[in-house]
C-alpha cells in the first residue's frame, strides 16, 4: 500500500510517496523540479526508519517532511499492536460472552425442565406441567440472552467514548467585529510570525482568495463583519471591493515566474519606466488565456508584481 506526504514551502510543493514491501521499500520524491526515485532493498536488520534516513539525507528532505514520516511509521507500530491487543480481548469478551450466554439458557431450560416434571409427578399430570415450563425455560432463557446481547453490543468503546468527548469540547464563539484593513495586516502578521518552520500565512487563505477569520479570531478578538482577501503569490491584501484584484494578481504573477524561468527576462518593455506587465507577451507565448483586467507593474522585490503604479519620483530614476 502507498502513502503519500505533501508540504508546501512558499511556491515549492514538496512530494513523497511510499511504498512498503515486504523485501523492500519504493519511494517517489519530488521537491519543485526535482525528482529522485528508489527500491531501498530491506537486506539487514534495521527499521524502517533507519532504511529511509539515507535516502533523506542524500535528497536533502526538509525537517517537516521526515517528522510526518517518523510520526506515520510510529502511529502503524502503534496501531498493529493495538489492532491485535483489541483483537484478543474481544475474542476473549466473546468467548467468556458466550459461554455464560449458552449456560444461562441450558439452567433456566433444565430448572424449568425439572420443575414441570416434579409437578407432573405429584399430580400424575405428566407431560403438561414438564412441556409448558420446558416452552417457558426456553422463553425465559432466551430473553435473559437477548437482554445480555443488547447490554453488550450497546456499551461504547474507548473509542467512541473518547470522540464524544472531544465533540463535547466547547467552541469559544468570538463576536462580529469591524476591523480596517491595516488591522487585519497586522494580525495576519502575527499570525505569520507564530507559525512553524516551513508553514506559510496562505493557510488561511481559502479558494476564492478570501482569508479564513477563524484562525485569526483569538488576534482579532472576533470576527470580522466585512470579508477581505489576500493574494496567495505576494501576500497583498485587499476589501472586498478589490477582490478581483488578489485572483488575477495571482494569475499574472505565476505567468511572470514562468516567463521569467523559461526566458531569462521580464515580460515588459524595455524602455517603459513604469515597468508595466506587457500581457500581450504572455498571452503570445500561452502564459496567459486572456487580458486581466487590472494593470499591474514589475517591482524591484524579487519581480514581485504589484497593482498600484510607481510613484513619479521612481520613474524618473528608472529612467535615468
Amino acid at each position: 500500500m502507498n502513502h503519500k506526504f505533501t508540504k508546501y514551502h512558499g511556491r515549492v510543493t514538496e512530494n513523497l510517496e511510499l511504498g512498503f514491501e515486504e523485501t523492500f521499500i519504493c519511494v517517489h520524491y519530488t521537491k519543485g523540479t526535482t525528482e529522485k526515485n528508489a527500491c531501498i532493498l530491506k537486506n539487514e536488520n534495521k527499521s524502517q526508519e533507519e532504511y529511509l534516513e539515507i535516502f533523506f539525507k542524500e535528497n536533502n528532505v526538509s525537517d517537516e517532511m521526515k517528522k510526518d514520516v517518523k510520526k506515520f511509521l510510529e502511529n502503524s507500530k502503534n496501531f498493529n499492536g493495538d489492532h491485535w491487543n483489541e483483537f484478543s480481548s474481544f475474542l476473549m469478551k466473546a468467548l467468556s460472552f458466550h459461554m455464560v450466554f449458552g449456560l444461562t439458557i441450558a439452567l433456566t431450560v433444565f430448572g424449568c425442565y425439572k420443575l414441570g416434571a416434579y409437578i407432573d409427578n405429584v399430580y400424575n399430570l405428566y407431560p403438561w406441567f414438564t412441556l409448558i415450563l420446558t416452552l417457558v425455560g426456553i422463553g425465559l432463557g432466551g430473553l435473559t440472552g437477548y437482554s445480555m446481547v443488547q447490554k453488550y453490543f450497546k456499551k461504547p468503546n474507548e473509542r467512541q467514548q473518547k470522540t464524544q468527548q472531544e465533540s463535547q469540547i466547547e467552541v469559544k464563539e468570538y463576536p462580529i467585529i469591524d476591523v480596517t484593513l491595516d488591522q487585519v495586516r497586522k494580525a495576519v502578521r502575527q499570525f505569520s510570525d507564530s507559525l512553524p518552520k516551513g508553514v506559510y500565512r496562505t493557510i488561511i487563505v481559502q479558494d476564492d482568495n478570501s482569508i479564513d477569520f477563524n484562525q485569526l479570531s483569538s488576534i482579532l478578538g472576533g470576527i470580522p463583519s466585512k470579508k477581505y482577501y489576500m493574494s496567495k503569490e505576494t501576500y497583498d491584501l485587499f476589501e472586498d471591493k478589490d477582490k478581483k484584484i488578489a485572483v488575477e494578481m495571482d494569475l499574472v504573477q505565476k505567468a511572470v515566474d514562468l516567463y521569467v524561468k523559461e526566458r531569462k527576462e521580464f515580460p515588459m518593455l524595455r524602455f517603459d519606466p513604469e515597468r508595466r506587465v506587457n500581457y500581450y507577451q504572455l498571452i503570445q507565448n500561452y502564459y496567459l488565456k486572456s487580458t486581466p483586467e487590472t494593470q499591474f507593474y514589475i517591482t524591484d522585490l524579487d519581480g514581485l508584481v504589484s497593482h498600484i503604479k510607481p510613484e513619479k519620483r521612481k520613474m524618473e530614476n528608472t529612467s535615468q
